[in-house]
């Protein structure tokens, strides 16, 4: 029963409002620039609330942004510490190996030295005909053997069954090669030990 009251009084106010508004022209006209007003004022509200909303995201946006390139430039500093250190530690690591080669090396070349002058010696005892712990010395694998003296060098022609006597000069030589290639030797296993990687 109310809702037919409320319904009637609606038609009712709708119906004389649309008289009242044909009487004359104008009142449509002013009826319509009031509806139009109203209209962009709502729609001026939703743009502002639109706007509103675009800069809050474009705000958020821009901040995020401003993080990644804060982190993309930490990032960046990083990898530019980091590769100044490992040239840093490459070039210690080829200093520490320069080192330990000149070091293996000078050892190699002092025991070179040490190790000729006490073969030397003890060919030049053996060629003078002396026996003792300089001669037992030159005989590297020999034990205890005790050898004769070393001959001098004849000039005559060998006979048959005979033994050619070795010349000082190519004896010496023999040593020299010899304990040249057992050092190079020694030189060379030292340098295949070096660890050339960074420990």
């Amino acid at each position: 029963m109310i809702l037919r009251f409320l319904l009637g009084l609606a038609v009712e106010l709708v119906g004389g409002t649309a008289r009242w508004l044909a009487e004359r022209p104008v009142r449509i006209l002013i009826a319509a620039l009031l509806l139009a007003c109203a209209w962009l004022t709502l729609a001026r509200g939703m743009a502002l609330d639109l706007a509103e909303d675009r800069r809050v995201q474009a705000a958020a946006w821009h901040g995020r942004f401003r993080d990644q390139k804060a982190e993309m430039r930490k990032l960046i500093g990083l990898m530019r510490a980091a590769r100044i250190e490992a040239a840093r530690l490459d070039r210690a690591n080829v200093e520490r190996v320069r080192a330990a080669w000149a070091a293996h090396l000078e050892k190699v070349s002092h025991d070179y030295e040490a190790e000729l002058g006490a073969e030397r010696a003890a060919v030049a005892d053996r060629l003078r005909g002396e026996t003792g712990s300089r001669a037992d010395c030159a005989i590297r694998d020999g034990g205890d053997t005790q050898l004769p003296a070393v001959p001098v060098l004849s000039d005559r022609p060998l006979r048959p069954g005979e033994a050619a006597i070795v010349d000082a000069a190519d004896i010496d030589a023999c040593t020299v090669n010899t304990l040249r290639l057992e050092h190079l030797v020694d030189a060379w296993n030292g340098a295949a030990s070096i660890a050339v990687n960074r420990p």
